[in-house]
């Protein structure tokens, strides 16, 4: 049985890892130093206005997510495209088999259908975060931390 293979690209694979590297490095750095700054600032601001930061904050954690989504439907596409999985062209981190026919044109509409759905999650999750705290601010107990005494 003869089977193709594409070659492992070094040079794009120590490109990758150093980029994890770096931000794994920043994800620590902002830990022990960005965190204390932030607790400072968010503990100096109004309860309401804690809420707003905090709730903000979450949203654009959630949208980080949006990045690999599209990325999962851009080559989910491509692998459509050439019916073939890594597609001409694309650069792999270690020695791969293609896959061509059936088999790739599955994968290739899974990657799309998984980058959908991650959007779409991502989506729900932030309206559903911004409800779930309308509702908390809105409860006749908390109403007045937010709202004052005239509501």
């Amino acid at each position: 049985m003869d089977r193709e293979i594409v070659k492992t690209d070094r040079r794009y694979r120590r490109n990758l890892f150093l980029s994890y590297l770096v931000a794994i490095f920043l994800g620590v750095a902002f830990w022990k130093w960005g965190k204390r700054f932030f607790t400072a600032y968010m503990i100096s601001l109004p309860l309401k206005e804690r809420i707003e930061v905090m709730e903000m904050a979450g949203h654009l954690f959630l949208l980080l997510f949006i990045p690999a989504a599209i990325y999962l439907i851009v080559v989910g596409k491509r692998v459509c495209r050439y019916q073939a999985i890594p597609y001409p062209g694309m650069r792999v981190i270690k020695d791969t088999v293609i896959i061509r026919g059936k088999g790739a044109l599955f994968r290739g509409r899974s990657m799309v259908a998984l980058g959908t759905m991650l959007i779409v999650l991502v989506v729900i999750s932030i309206l559903a975060t911004h409800f779930i705290v309308l509702r908390f601010k809105r409860h006749p107990f908390f109403r007045p931390f937010f709202y004052g005494s005239e509501v």
